[in-house]
C-alpha cells in the first residue's frame, strides 16, 4: 500500500496517463456509462485473480473492502450472468442513432434505405429534417449540437443552401482498424506494467528508456520521421535475433527453466510544444528532456 502522498501522485500520473485513452474513447463514440461498467467489472475480476487469499474463500464483503464498490453491485457482479472476456456492450451514441434512423427509410430516406437530403428545419411540420430526425430519435441535446458534432467527425456535410448531407454511413475511422486495435489491447498495459516493475523492484528494474527533446521544428520533422524508422527497424531486427536464440520453439537447446514471454518494443511519438504545454487542474507536469551532461 502506498503512503497518501505517493498515492495521490499515482493518482495524478494515472489522471494524465488516461487523458488520451478518454479522448479516443469519445472520438470513437464509446460513451462513459460503457466505460463505467467496464470498469466496475475490471476492479471486480482483478480482486478475485490477482489479490485472493490462500485457502481462504473470497468473499463479497472482501471484495467490497479492496474495490470501494458496495456489496450489493459485487454480488451483481460476481454472481449474476456472465460470460468471460465477453466484450462490454456499448450502446449507441447521438451520432450512431441520428445515422441509423436516417438511413432507415422514409421520410429520411428512400425505401432502400438511401440516406436523403435534408433541409436543417422547415415551417411545415411534415417535411423530413434535420431537425425532425433529431427529435425523433429522443436525443436530449441541441439539435445544432447534435450537427456540429457530426460535421467534426465527417459524417455529414451542410451546403450553401443549408441542406444537411449524409457522407458517411458508418462513424468509423478508416485504416486497418481491426490490427491496431489488437495492438492498443496489449502494447500500452505492456510498457505501463514495465514501469509499475521499475517502480516496485528498483533493485532489478527491466529495460526502459526514452529520449525527448522539446525544441525540434516542423521542418526536421518528416526526415525525423523516416530515420527513427529505420532506427528502430533495425532494433526490432536485433530483437528478434536476441529473441529467437532463447526461444525454446525455435531453438531447442535453449535455457530451459519456467516458461516466459518476453517483449522488446521501440516507439515514435511527437506534438507540437503547445499541446506539450497544455496543462490541466490535477495534472503532473511533464519531465523534462534528456540532456546529455558535458
Amino acid at each position: 500500500m502506498l503512503p497518501q502522498g505517493l498515492k495521490d501522485q499515482f493518482a495524478a500520473a494515472i489522471r494524465r496517463m488516461l487523458r488520451p485513452v478518454v479522448r479516443q474513447l469519445v472520438a470513437y463514440g464509446v460513451t462513459y456509462p460503457a466505460l463505467d461498467q467496464m470498469i466496475r467489472e475490471l476492479y471486480v475480476e482483478t480482486a478475485e485473480h490477482d489479490f485472493a487469499l490462500p485457502h481462504k474463500r473470497l468473499t463479497d464483503s472482501r471484495v467490497a473492502l479492496m474495490t470501494g464498490l458496495n456489496r450489493k453491485e459485487i454480488a451483481r457482479l460476481r454472481h449474476g450472468p456472465r460470460t468471460p472476456d465477453a466484450p462490454t456492450e456499448v450502446e449507441d451514441t447521438a451520432v450512431t442513432r441520428v445515422i441509423g434512423r436516417w438511413m432507415g427509410g422514409p421520410p429520411f430516406s428512400d425505401a432502400r434505405g438511401r440516406p436523403r437530403a435534408l433541409p436543417y428545419e422547415d415551417t411545415r411540420k411534415r417535411t423530413a429534417t434535420f431537425s425532425r430526425l433529431v427529435r425523433e430519435r429522443g436525443i436530449d441535446v441541441p439539435v445544432r449540437s447534435v450537427l456540429d458534432e457530426l460535421i467534426r467527425t465527417g459524417v455529414a456535410s451542410v451546403d450553401d443552401a443549408g441542406v444537411v448531407h449524409l457522407q458517411q454511413e458508418a462513424n468509423v475511422p478508416a485504416g486497418d482498424l481491426e490490427g491496431k486495435l489488437t495492438l492498443l489491447a496489449s502494447d500500452p498495459g505492456e510498457l505501463f506494467s514495465t514501469i509499475v516493475h521499475n517502480v516496485e523492484n528498483p533493485e532489478k528494474p527491466w529495460l526502459q528508456r526514452k529520449v525527448v527533446y522539446d525544441n525540434i521544428g516542423s521542418d526536421a520533422l518528416e526526415a525525423l520521421r523516416e530515420s527513427s524508422r529505420s532506427t528502430g527497424e533495425e532494433f526490432i531486427r536485433r530483437s528478434n535475433v536476441l529473441l529467437s536464440e532463447n526461444d525454446r520453439d525455435r531453438t531447442p537447446d535453449a535455457p530451459g527453466g519456467k516458461q516466459s514471454r518476453v517483449v522488446l518494443g521501440v516507439y515514435y511519438y511527437e506534438e507540437t510544444e503547445a499541446d506539450a504545454k497544455k496543462v490541466f487542474e490535477g495534472d503532473p507536469p511533464l519531465p523534462g528532456r534528456i540532456t546529455r551532461s558535458r
